[in-house]
């Protein structure tokens, strides 16, 4: 059976308003496509170690903005995602920088970022699990590279941002900060505004 897109779309969306933690929000995820197609490779995808992951990033994060501040004219953050290439490998890489101006209806915002800082780049291992995987299944490696690592990003940094990090750093004097992730070349999805 094929995987449709707005079926997987719809049910990111679903579940991320649901603001569970990651674990039950990914699980969730990965048990709806694993009922339209049932393979041996969502056990894998179930076992990542997500939570611990979570706290590395939440070190990496909190690193970043005490090492470099956020300018108090930043409104939004974006989380892009995208791949490096190494001579023959590319390496899930996200980043995370900030914006000025923000447009619920319109991602331009992300693309000329005002707060870009050293060490913007992670490159978590749980995101390189999620490609090795998908690309054991050739015939829909396309799909899953589109909806997995976006789904990954965007319940790790909602739980993230809701719960784990010390939102005085990120919000300074504001009473909430907007927070998108996405593709760089393409989807992105809205997070719980830091407030």
């Amino acid at each position: 059976m094929d995987f449709q897109h707005e079926q997987s779309w719809d049910i990111l969306t679903t579940i991320l308003a649901l603001r569970t933690n990651v674990k039950d929000a990914w699980n969730k995820f990965i048990d709806f496509h694993e009922q339209v197609a049932p393979k041996s490779y969502w056990t894998s995808l179930r076992q990542l170690d997500i939570e611990a992951e979570q706290a590395e990033i939440v070190n990496w994060l909190q690193q970043l903005v005490n090492l470099n501040p956020i300018p108090d004219s930043i409104v939004a953050f974006w989380i892009g995602i995208l791949k490096f290439a190494d001579n023959d490998k590319e390496i899930p890489t996200i980043y995370f920088s900030g914006a000025d101006t923000y447009d619920k209806d319109d991602i331009d915002w992300a693309c000329d970022p005002a707060y870009f800082p050293e060490n913007r780049y992670a490159q978590p291992g749980v995101l390189q699990q999620i490609n090795d995987i998908a690309r054991t299944d050739d015939e829909n490696y396309e799909f899953f590279d589109w909806i997995l690592p976006l789904a990954y990003c965007a319940f790790t940094f909602d739980g993230i941002f809701r719960t784990k990090v010390d939102k005085q750093l990120f919000l300074k004097n504001k009473s909430e900060i907007f927070v998108a992730v996405g593709h760089d070349s393409g989807d992105y999805i809205d997070l719980t505004p830091i407030k």
